[in-house]
């Protein structure tokens, strides 16, 4: 299974049409899907998510996908080699210094509740 949590995306109609799991978590929200969907949920991520914003999905790998303010998309499978650089986008985009990639993560209530205690 794959872990989402979900910001910068209004409308996820689609995602719940599709087959995906999608729940109210705040004022955001959770999405679980299966590996078969990985790639509806990528292009529905890449066509969605609003500049400025990334989103990451979290399953046997760990995917971040950042959308720059001028509508660039970079795509990264987290590793050893890109941790500090995801990890600075994800400070950039945020505004925010986060202590690291797994603490950002392990902080996110959704993440904690259903990825990590799996």
């Amino acid at each position: 299974m794959n872990y989402s949590y979900i910001l910068g995306i209004e409308d996820l109609h689609e995602l719940e049409e599709n087959g995906f799991d999608v729940q109210l978590v705040g004022n955001h929200y959770g999405v679980t899907f299966s590996d078969d969907k990985i790639e509806l949920f990528e292009d529905f991520i890449c066509k969605n998510l609003e500049k400025g914003f990334w989103n990451e999905y979290l399953g046997k790998d760990k995917v971040f996908i950042f959308k720059f303010e001028d509508g660039e998309i970079k795509k990264y499978i987290l590793n050893k080699i890109n941790e500090d650089e995801i990890l600075l986008f994800c400070r950039e985009f945020a505004n925010y210094n986060f202590e690291s990639i797994a603490k950002m993560l392990r902080d996110n209530e959704f993440y904690s509740t259903y990825y990590f205690k799996k």
